[in-house]
């Protein structure tokens, strides 16, 4: 019986250890952002822009600084980038629609 119990449990974390990609999609300045967010159990692990038609000097700096604050704090309940506030808010709504699938 013992032996039952503890396969269980290697099987039920190993599952766990997986991570998913959830894909999302919000509206930014200048059409829709697209992207890909891994998550590791509950933990957001990584956030990759898949299509954005942004303006790129302007957008990925900002989409950098976002991945990195969501990451940290595990939430799109983050600062928007100066100078870039609708891009922001795209981005952010695109994480924010993966995460909730």
């Amino acid at each position: 019986m013992k032996k039952l119990f503890v396969a269980a449990i290697l099987v039920v974390s190993s599952v766990a250890a997986f991570a998913v990609a959830k894909e999302g999609i919000g509206f930014g300045y200048k059409d829709d952002i697209k992207v890909s967010v891994e998550v590791e159990g509950d933990k957001i692990t990584a956030i990759k822009v898949l299509e954005m038609k942004e303006t790129k000097r302007i957008a990925e700096p900002a989409i950098e600084k976002l991945t990195a604050a969501i990451i940290e704090k595990q939430s799109v309940e983050v600062d928007d980038v100066a100078g870039a506030t609708y891009t922001s808010q795209g981005f952010k709504e695109a994480v924010k629609n993966a995460l909730a699938k």
